[in-house]
Order: C-alpha cells, then structure tokens, then sequence
C-alpha cells in the first residue's frame, strides 16, 4: 500500500478520499455493532506450477478457521494480550466462508485451482489474470479473492484496500508457504496469520506504525502510536515507546496489523474493528446480505436439499449459527407451507 502510495498519485488521492470518508461515517456511527455476523465469501485460486504449490483443500480450510478465529476473538491465544489491552480487544463480528455459489449461480467449493508456467510471481498484476498465467478473478464486489501461489523471495503477502480506484485485482495474494497451518507452512508464519493481517488491509486497516515515517498515524485512536514496524517476538512491555514519555506500555506489537511473527499475534482493537465495519459497509456492501455461502456442497444427502433451512435469530438478534457445539444436531426447515415468525420465550 504504502508502495503504490508514492508511485501512484492518483492512488494515493483515492486513498485519502476514502480515509476522510471512513472519518465521516464513525463519527456518524460512534460504537457501531452488527446486529448480525457479517459473513464474507472467499475463493481461493491455488496458481500452480509444482505439486507442492498446489495446496490441498485442508490446508485451504485451515486459513478459513484461522480468520474466523482471529476475527471472531476465538483464537486460543487470546490469553497472551497483556491484561492492559483486554478490555479493547474485539470480536469484530466478520466471519469468512469458501463460497459455495459461483458468479453464474453454480455449485462450487469456493476454491479454483490453475495450473501456470510461471516460476513466481511478484508485485504485478500477472497473477490476476489468467491469460498471463494468472487466474481471472470472480466479481470482488461480491466475493474476497484470494490467489496463493509462490511468491518472489522477501514477500509474504499484499492486498488491496478500498480506494475507488480502478486497478487490477481487489483482494490478497500470498505465498503458498504462508497460507492456513498445516500442510506446506513454514515457520515463524505458518499459523495463518499473513492472510489474517492482509485482510485487514483489505478491510481498510493501515499498519499499526502508521506506514509513514516515525510515530505514523493509523487511524485509529485505542492503538498506541509506535515508532516503527516490530519483527519476531518481543517481550512485553516493549520499551521505550520512543513516540509517547506516558506510554508504560510500550508498542502493541501484538496487534496483527504489526509485522511479528504468527505465534506472537493475538489481537485487534475495537477501534480497528470500527474501522473494518465502516469499511464493510461503505466499500464492500454486497458482504452485508447475500447467500453465496448458503449452498449444498458438503451437505449431508440424508438432509432434503430442496427445503430451505430456516433463520433462527435470538432476543439480541444475533442469527445462530449451524455449526454444532454438542450433540445431536438438530435441523428445522420450511417446506414452503409455513410463513410464520415464531417467538419462543
């Protein structure tokens, strides 16, 4: 980002547009919360040359549980934010799901795999297009695109923020080695948290140091301003905070939108999640409501695919979710005969 900002004015004009914008609408939306889990569907394009680039589908579904924990504040090492950040660490109610629907209405997994001459590929936009050896991408309006492939040396990963303006491929790209935690990872970043910190730039969140020069501006007011990016795993208190003589808490490096290694990241800020929710609902709007996640693939066949599952919401209005926590599992549908709203008490 901050790359395309000193090459690119135009860009970099889009950019301050969009950062007065998202001002304008927290001050309008001051301690905003989703009344409901913003789901956002992601398809993955696996850009392969060699076997090992080509990544299996567990390992796909390893970096989908990460985002979700990581967004969700589920992630067990949660417990590491020192007892001085608990209180403005957020659930920043965005969840992630493999698409299951495609931009033609189709069943799909939400992964597309393409195999490509190329060795590797850099800060270019040959990875996004499939006539270069890339792979096209689905429409972003709709969808996160991801592409994994073997990035060049000295990169882990880039996406691309909300800017209104028009360039090529509005997602993440990152290194097969980086992506999920299992399978072709590699050590110190091989629990998932590259793509976790990509997609908050994709969600409109800027590098805790602020990206420009020393004790930067990030945009957000509850992350202590820092001097500077922090590398492998501090000890905290980081000392000395050199923007702040009343910080005696030093940098919060272990904020994901830092550069420390995967194991040593555990949290965002309600500030950030404020951000990433404007981000939502001003740049990426069709994330709010849609049903591209909503399909049959991997339903049980015991389970009648022609009835529609019915929306369960409780008294707080969250929608509860399919996934078990203990057994039976147990399903209500709505074979179209019914159209009532039942309240239970």
């Amino acid at each position: 980002t901050e790359k395309m900002m000193l090459e690119n004015l135009e860009y970099a004009n889009a950019r301050s547009k969009v950062n007065n914008q998202t001002e304008k609408w927290i001050e309008n939306h001051p301690n905003h919360s989703e009344k409901t889990i913003i789901t956002i569907p992601v398809v993955v394009h696996v850009v392969w040359k060699t076997n090992t680039q080509n990544i299996s589908d567990a390992q796909i579904q390893s970096q989908i549980d990460v985002l979700n924990e990581d967004y969700r504040r589920t992630n067990i090492d949660q417990i590491n934010t020192p007892s001085v950040w608990q209180s403005i660490a957020a659930d920043s109610e965005i969840e992630f799901c493999l698409a299951t629907t495609d931009a033609s209405g189709n069943t799909t997994t939400g992964i597309n795999r393409v195999q490509t001459t190329h060795g590797q590929f850099g800060m270019d936009s040959d990875i996004h297009t499939a006539s270069a050896g890339g792979a096209d991408d689905w429409p972003n309006d709709d969808y996160l695109n991801i592409w994994v492939c073997n990035i060049q040396s000295g990169l882990l990963g880039y996406a691309s923020p909300p800017s209104n303006w028009v360039g090529d491929g509005d997602g993440l790209v990152i290194g097969y080695q980086y992506f999920g935690r299992t399978g072709t990872v590699q050590s110190p970043y091989n629990k998932g948290r590259t793509a976790t910190h990509e997609i908050g730039h994709w969600l409109n969140l800027d590098h805790v140091w602020g990206g420009w020069g020393s004790c930067g501006n990030d945009q957000v007011a509850d992350t202590p301003k820092q001097e500077t990016e922090n590398y492998s795993c501090p000890a905290f208190p980081l000392h000395p905070n050199a923007c702040s003589t009343t910080n005696a808490n030093g940098d919060m490096f272990m904020n994901y939108m830092d550069y420390t290694n995967d194991a040593c990241m555990n949290l965002f800020t309600n500030g950030q999640k404020t951000r990433m929710l404007a981000a939502i609902n001003q740049y990426r709007p069709n994330m709010l409501n849609h049903d591209l996640c909503t399909g049959t693939v991997g339903v049980s066949e015991s389970l009648n695919q022609k009835r529609e599952l019915i929306k369960i919401v409780d008294v707080l209005g969250r929608t509860t979710t399919n996934q078990p926590t203990n057994t039976p599992l147990f399903y209500i549908y709505n074979d179209g005969s019914v159209d009532k709203k039942i309240i239970i008490e």
